[in-house]
């Protein structure tokens, strides 16, 4: 499995796609209909075996539509493996996966290269950019939010997406939202937003929420070459007093990762921002987390406390 950059200069990407005749498969076409047509249409063993290993059978009863960023990515990654080919290139697979699905995508991608299929990718995350710094303007406004015991469920799913979730902030600050892929996260900052309506509960604040989607071509924001690095512009300019931010960081190389995090920090000592991450950078600046499972909370605590109480962050800074 080989890593093929896209920075000005390299041409190894077009290079081995001509060489090997390689298909190039982008993950971010929008897909439409069940996960189950979409991963098993051609080839039902091979699209449950897919769905196995990447740990997404669960996801066959619902719409693309109503996947999280990282169950979609998932399932495009399905949705494309599902056809046999000699030799693939793949545009950013890792992008809004936990580092579990990290893990298992990694197996069903060495798996495939033992059976003699050559495979390369994308991964923004590796290159090296000049980045200057964010220009942060601080915000003057006092924000407020109160989430009283907020549920929502996707049409004709059993299961709650979010269930009976509250939060409440008064003041400045950065809380980082935490769990693995289809936990709600997501949906509760959609909630909040009030993109979508809760079924029960109820959503306050004093002054509309600046929210950017984990998708980098929707939100209010100006396109642009690097259209991430205009919305995050747009973010810390903005005199808004609450930011709802999901995985903001994806798509940055190390340099601007680095760039934005100071900015982040800058920025949350006027204002509140909200982010739904995996990034453990970001995690580490949080001032509190709240983490959610199957759509209910069940951690919310300032970040001390949560790096004593989870086996989990123990094991991921010790493996990092």
């Amino acid at each position: 499995m080989r890593w093929l950059s896209l920075a000005d200069g390299h041409d190894e990407f077009d290079e081995w796609v001509r060489e090997e005749r390689a298909r190039v498969i982008r993950l971010d076409t929008p897909l439409a209909g069940k996960v189950s047509s979409l991963i098993s249409g051609s080839d039902a063993l091979r699209g449950a075996e897919l769905a196995a290993i990447l740990q997404i059978d669960h996801l066959f009863h619902k719409r693309f539509d109503e996947c999280s960023s990282g169950e979609r990515q998932l399932v495009r990654i399905a949705h494309a493996l599902a056809d046999s080919a000699e030799a693939l290139v793949l545009i950013e697979p890792f992008r809004h996966l936990d580092r579990f699905r990290v893990e298992h995508l990694t197996m069903l991608l060495s798996r495939l290269t033992g059976l003699g299929v050559r495979i390369a990718y994308t991964d923004r995350a590796r290159e090296h950019s000049p980045s200057g710094a964010f220009h942060v303007n601080p915000t003057m406004n006092q924000p407020q939010l109160v989430v009283t015991d907020v549920s929502y469920r996707h049409p004709l799913q059993a299961s709650y997406a979010v269930e009976h979730v509250s939060y409440e902030m008064k003041g400045p600050g950065l809380t980082v939202c935490i769990g693995t892929n289809g936990s709600g996260k997501s949906t509760l900052l959609e909630l909040i937003a009030k993109s979508v309506r809760p079924l029960y509960g109820k959503v306050k604040w004093t002054k509309r929420p600046v929210y950017l989607p984990a998708e980098q071509e929707y939100g209010p924001f100006p396109h642009a070459t690097n259209r991430r690095l205009a919305q995050l512009q747009a973010i810390f300019d903005s005199e808004a007093s609450l930011f709802l931010l999901d995985e903001p960081s994806v798509g940055l190389t190390e340099q601007e990762r680095s760039q934005f995090e100071r900015a982040l920090i800058e920025k949350a000592g006027t204002a509140h921002i909200m982010c739904a991450t995996h990034d453990e950078q970001l995690i580490q600046a949080a001032d509190r987390i709240i983490c959610l499972s199957n759509g209910m909370l069940v951690f919310d605590g300032d970040r001390s406390d949560y790096m004593k109480r989870s086996a989990l962050w123990s094991h991921m800074s010790s493996s990092s």
